[in-house]
């Protein structure tokens, strides 16, 4: 109970993202200097009782047949729990009104690509890189001078000499992250060492989702989020928003979209208490974009492959009620005879 109502709370302050891995997918849970038991252990830890109660300790007979069974559909709710913690995957969507999106984009992971023309030529994890990490790739070898996971821009301060390409106009530097974490976008300051061309050599900017990446010759050097393609595409027909009387926040909002699937295509909306479901992928309205020109949907997708549990286990736990109740009122009645 603590850590559903302090994981509820916080997601004030941290978002749901960052809320839900810190009480409810964590094995441990750190409470200023103390560690202290996360969602995953503190389900483990319940289901090890109560499976050793359900094994050793249960009165195994046709009187406790509804016992029985209710405990074993919580048993399962539980273990759905912990598979759903361990294994299912978010990532989020942005749709522009209009378009055809048809890849999901990983919340947190990113990676730096290497790509010559069309081919991609290598990549690193970008979440695994330091400030100080050397890459040696082709004829480059590059240091990250500057990194951040979330940053913001500024005229260049002279700290950095040899400046080329963007970095001749703006600087990057780090700034507290988003509570949504689709709108962090991350970057890197690089010392570029081209061992072909010396003129190429200097300091270089890299960020995610900018038009003009760092080239050297045919090698282009991108940062991107991790992607995942969908095996349909989305467009997104329509977003309306409901503001609170009198001010600009947003009390509800909607996307009207249209799922293409082969040659098939079919409408759905999606609200922020209405999720779309479709081959494993569920997507809840999450926020949204007020662009100058346009309005964004963002939707948050959920691939969980224990999605089933839930609705297995409440089937088994009613139906072990049911049969408690059944062999209860049995009982009362030969009592009364």
């Amino acid at each position: 109970m603590f850590l559903v109502v302090m994981g509820t709370i916080s997601q004030k302050e941290l978002g749901i993202y960052d809320a839900t891995h810190k009480y409810f997918s964590s094995i441990i849970l750190w409470l200023g200097p103390v560690p202290t038991p996360g969602g995953l252990t503190t389900i483990g830890l319940i289901f090890t009782a109560l499976i050793i109660k359900f094994v050793f300790y249960s009165p195994w007979n046709r009187q406790k047949a509804g016992t029985i069974l209710t405990h074993l559909g919580i048993l399962l709710l539980l273990l759905g729990g912990i598979i759903t913690s361990a294994l299912s995957k978010e990532s989020f969507i942005i749709i522009p009104e209009g378009r055809n999106i048809n890849v999901i984009s990983d919340y947190y992971e990113r990676i730096i690509e290497f790509k010559n023309k069309d081919n991609i030529i290598q990549s690193f994890n970008f979440n695994d890189l330091r400030q100080g990490s050397e890459i040696e790739i082709s004829n480059l070898k590059i240091q990250i001078l500057e990194k951040c996971d979330n940053c913001g821009a500024r005229a260049p301060s002279g700290i950095y000499k040899n400046l080329q390409g963007l970095a001749v106009n703006m600087e990057l530097y780090p700034i507290p992250e988003e509570k949504q974490k689709e709108a962090n976008f991350s970057g890197a300051i690089l010392d570029v060492n081209d061992l072909n061309n010396s003129k190429n050599s200097g300091t270089y900017i890299l960020m995610e989702d900018i038009p003009k990446n760092p080239v050297f010759g045919t090698l282009e050097i991108s940062l991107k989020r991790k992607s995942q393609p969908l095996p349909f595409s989305i467009t997104l027909k329509d977003f309306r928003k409901i503001n609170y009387p009198g001010t600009d926040k947003a009390k509800e909002f909607e996307s009207d979209l249209i799922i293409h699937d082969g040659k098939i295509s079919w409408p759905a909306t999606i609200s922020m208490n209405k999720p779309l479901r479709y081959k494993g992928y569920t997507f809840y309205q999450s926020s949204f974009e007020q662009r100058p020109d346009i309005e964004v949907t963002v939707l948050s997708v959920v691939q969980n492959v224990g999605r089933a549990f839930p609705y297995i286990s409440t089937l088994i736990i009613f139906l072990g009620l049911l049969i408690h109740l059944i062999i209860h009122m049995q009982s009362r009645r030969i009592e009364d005879v």
